[in-house]
């Protein structure tokens, strides 16, 4: 068994293989051209060598991660907003729920000086915003007549559905 020792190569030279992996000669390739992966005009790609180099892509997935929180919070405070907002909102229908059914009472107290009944349903307070309902019963307490007004106030919505309703109950004696 004889064994071949391999000459150095010259600093111009390099070793090619063939298609079926053989080395069948020695290629000679120009010194100006660069070895290794090329990049966009020619120049050469340095390779990162330490611990940047098993760093690499973490920023891409801290922006990422970064962007997720971001949006995350945002869509928070975008609800919480509407959430603010629907309360607001319902808060203002209560208020006029409540003036409409102080506004009935001061009705029925009206109407009962006048001479009427006291008692009207679904008058309305606002145009389409808000109405009233008041109910009246007497009771005769030592020659004199006590009333109990019951008025509901409506808000909001339509006159079979309002958004909020308030309800007060007076004893008024004329």
């Amino acid at each position: 068994m004889r064994i071949k020792l391999a000459a150095p190569l010259p600093l111009n030279r390099t070793r090619r293989r063939g298609p079926l992996g053989r080395d069948p000669s020695l290629a000679e390739i120009s010194p100006s051209r660069p070895r290794g992966p090329l990049l966009r005009g020619g120049v050469a790609a340095a390779k990162a060598v330490g611990p940047a180099a098993r760093q690499r892509g973490a920023s891409l997935v801290m922006a990422i991660f970064l962007i997720t929180a971001l949006a995350a919070l945002g869509g928070l405070l975008t609800q919480l907003l509407v959430l603010g907002s629907e309360e607001t909102i319902n808060e203002w229908y209560s208020a006029q729920a409540l003036y409409a059914a102080e506004s009935g009472v001061e009705w029925a107290a009206r109407d009962i000086r006048a001479g009427g009944s006291g008692s009207i349903s679904n008058g309305v307070v606002l145009t389409d915003r808000a109405w009233m309902t008041t109910s009246v019963s007497a009771v005769n307490i030592g020659g004199r007549t006590l009333y109990h007004i019951t008025s509901t106030g409506s808000a909001g919505g339509l006159v079979s559905a309002p958004r909020a309703q308030r309800r007060i109950v007076v004893q008024f004696m004329p």
